[in-house]
């Protein structure tokens, strides 16, 4: 029994997904676990590089059926999130002059002038950025995503397109769509919809093109299965590889 889990309580819901907050106390840990209900099949436990964890489970499976897989993987969250722990931690950015800040895969310094119109630009070994306040690191920070957001729907499509050259089949692939999130590189939905997260713009292009593919081949299997992983190295051999330039 999982006698050290608190009520589950409900936290959202957006278009099909249901989400909640559990709260786990396992070998002296509390781990908080968000529940995420959604169109399909299969459960499955991800742990995060920030060591967060998320129980994604089809819309109407019963809460017996969700405690008792995730009671049967709570020593594995453990384990994973006691490696994670030991692993070094990028530092908090900054978001003053000469603040390095990376853009596929190069670290550029930041220049910050003051004026208008408000500007970002990669250019001259710099990210220069343009602004009426440049001495407010939050505007900055602002401004600097906003930028990195851009790019990423500029660059994102070109890369959809060439890792869907891989396959040797059509994939049910209709749309992209970013947004920033906290946890995830990429994620993607049973209509065919690939959603990225617009901070991947930072890492190399090889890495980028692993989450799109690994997005790719979840449109095909939607879970972690054999079936996953033979499609994933079939299309993209030196996955393992590229999957390591995510890491801190």
């Amino acid at each position: 029994m999982i006698g050290a889990l608190t009520r589950t309580r409900k936290v959202s819901t957006s278009g099909d997904d249901s989400c909640y907050v559990r709260q786990v106390t396992v070998a002296d840990q509390e781990i908080e676990v968000t529940i995420r209900r959604s169109r399909r099949k299969t459960m499955a436990l991800h742990v995060s590089p920030d060591e967060s964890v998320e129980l994604r489970v089809p819309m109407k499976c019963p809460w017996v059926e969700v405690n008792a897989f995730l009671e049967s993987k709570l020593n594995w969250v453990v384990k994973v999130r006691d490696e994670l722990a030991k692993m070094p931690r990028r530092e908090k950015p900054q978001y003053t002059e000469g603040s390095f800040h990376p853009y596929l895969g190069t670290d550029y310094s930041l220049r910050l002038i003051r004026g208008r119109p408000n500007l970002v630009v990669q250019d001259q070994g710099a990210i220069i950025l343009r602004c009426s306040k440049p001495g407010r690191e939050p505007l900055v920070e602002q401004h600097l995503n906003q930028w990195y957001r851009s790019q990423a729907n500029s660059i994102f499509p070109l890369r959809i397109e060439a890792c869907l050259a891989r396959f040797n089949e059509s994939m049910p692939y209709k749309k992209m769509t970013t947004r920033r999130m906290k946890a995830r590189w990429g994620s993607c939905s049973h209509n065919g919809e690939v959603c990225l997260n617009s901070m991947l713009v930072q890492m190399p292009v090889a890495a980028i093109d692993f989450v799109i593919t690994h997005e790719l081949c979840h449109l095909r299997h939607f879970s972690h299965s054999k079936s996953f992983y033979r499609l994933l190295s079939s299309v993209m051999p030196d996955w393992k590889e590229r999957e390591k330039l995510l890491l801190p």
